[in-house]
């Protein structure tokens, strides 16, 4: 449990972000600790990825500020590529390298970015590998891999990285269903080890079972958060009830 006085990792103050004329995000306030799984929903278009892309700066902010261990990186004098270091992000598609084996693409970062050794860097992915099931296809490339496995790979690559964080972006939207499980599995098990981790969803089973808080986006803002049991067996806002209504 976090103590009182113990600071937020993430903190987010009156957030906006517009494109051109269109806001998309509008005064959000939050804050994360370590340990939290929050699993953000909501219907389309309502700003949940510009939310989680806006936490590493992949979207400049328009207002407001987000602290992350103390640093305010929205501030243009921060080393942002430092702290996206600590900020690993998995996103719909897997954005792997496709001419790279496996294991070239899990340990690139790691030797450029961190200076890592080679045998450091491939000693720890193959620890990885073997935790999500795929220890032995690192000498394969991404071609040969079903959706399932590759985003088990980059799900492995960003925590080659050791983050603080782990950013979710609809992680299971573009795969067949039946590759879903396996990768869910993955974050289960990373939530179960106490990784810090924010999860823009559509499983809404999965925000149920593993979820520290669940929180509610519609129109760029956040209408409710709640533990997963009040937010889905006792929702308030009208807006939540219709939607879950749809969804359950």
């Amino acid at each position: 449990m976090t103590t009182e006085h113990e600071l937020p990792l993430i903190q987010v103050q009156h957030l906006r972000k517009c494109f051109d004329d269109l806001e998309v995000l509008k005064d959000i306030t939050v804050d994360i600790h370590k340990g939290d799984v929050v699993c953000v929903i909501g219907p389309s278009g309502s700003g949940k990825s510009t939310f989680l892309r806006c936490l590493n700066r992949l979207e400049e902010p328009t207002a407001g500020k987000i602290f992350f261990e103390d640093v305010d990186i929205t501030d243009r004098k921060t080393d942002i590529d430092r702290h996206r270091q600590k900020m690993g992000m998995v996103f719909q598609q897997f954005n792997l390298f496709p001419h790279m084996t496996i294991m070239k693409n899990l340990t690139i970062a790691p030797m450029k970015l961190q200076r890592r050794s080679r045998e450091e860097a491939e000693a720890q992915a193959m620890e990885l590998l073997k935790r999500v099931g795929l220890g032995d296809r690192s000498g394969a490339y991404p071609s040969q891999l079903s959706g399932g496995q590759k985003q088990r790979i980059a799900i492995v690559r960003a925590l080659c990285m050791n983050p603080e964080v782990m950013l979710f972006d609809e992680p299971t939207s573009a795969l067949d269903p039946e590759m879903v499980g396996e990768v869910l599995n993955v974050m289960r098990d990373l939530a179960h080890e106490k990784m810090t981790m924010v999860v823009v969803t559509h499983e809404m089973g999965f925000a149920r079972e593993v979820a520290s808080r669940v929180m509610f986006m519609d129109d760029g803002y956040f209408l409710e958060e709640n533990s997963p049991e009040q937010f889905f067996s006792a929702p308030k806002n009208d807006r939540l009830k219709n939607f879950l209504s749809k969804v359950l």
